[in-house]
């Protein structure tokens, strides 16, 4: 039952997903102008991206094997937290990036 995909079967969901990529991306290009979505829905849709890489993260950095682990003793979550409070401070993409991975990397140190 849990066999990998090969030959024949592989290129056609391939294929599949390729075409219904093409599908979806092009079809509000193809409809220009004479489509236009409400101004609430352009709103809303402007925290899409957010809402997706939060769902990404919080798994990630709040799951451990033992269960969610929501404790100042996670070092993940001080990595967060401190990329967070940089991003707050400062709008810097980069130190944001930098100022997470040092405050986990420090976590991880201090705690073992």
């Amino acid at each position: 039952m849990n066999e990998p995909v090969s030959g024949v079967a592989l290129a056609v969901v391939i294929v599949g997903l390729a075409v219904s990529t093409f599908a979806t991306r092009t079809s509000f290009l193809l409809a220009g102008r004479r489509f236009r979505l409400n101004h609430r829905i352009e709103v809303a849709l402007r925290y899409a991206p957010v809402c997706t890489l939060a769902a990404i993260i919080a798994p990630a950095v709040l799951h451990s094997a033992a269960g969610y682990h929501f404790s100042p003793a996670n070092p993940r979550l001080i990595g967060v937290l401190g990329a967070a409070l940089w991003l707050c401070w400062s709008r810097n993409i980069v130190g944001c990036l930098a100022c997470g991975m040092a405050a986990y990397t420090a976590a991880r140190l201090a705690l073992g």
